[in-house]
């Protein structure tokens, strides 16, 4: 079942891994920054940041699948195929 769901080929799946991987990076890196700069916890500044970075990462992602993808296909092809040579020497 999660085979057909989560596909490396659907696209709507690397969007959802995409906007889960920009939140955590931003929550962490907004942690940091409070920490680092003593700074207090906005959570309407903090919201703002955060769905604006997913919707950017998200429409780069949606632009650039098809070069992903391509990419993709050729690294598999050159990491699965033989190297058996057929002819003899």
């Amino acid at each position: 079942m999660f085979t057909k769901s989560l596909s490396k080929d659907n696209r709507i799946t690397i969007m959802l891994m995409t906007s889960a991987a920009t939140f955590i990076c931003e929550t962490i890196s907004y942690i940091i920054q409070m920490i680092l700069f003593n700074l207090s916890f906005e959570l309407l500044i903090y919201v703002k940041i955060i769905l604006l970075e997913i919707l950017f990462n998200t429409m780069l992602i949606i632009i650039i699948y098809p070069i992903i993808k391509k990419a993709g296909i050729l690294l598999e092809k050159i990491f699965t195929e033989s190297k058996t040579l057929t002819r003899y020497y």
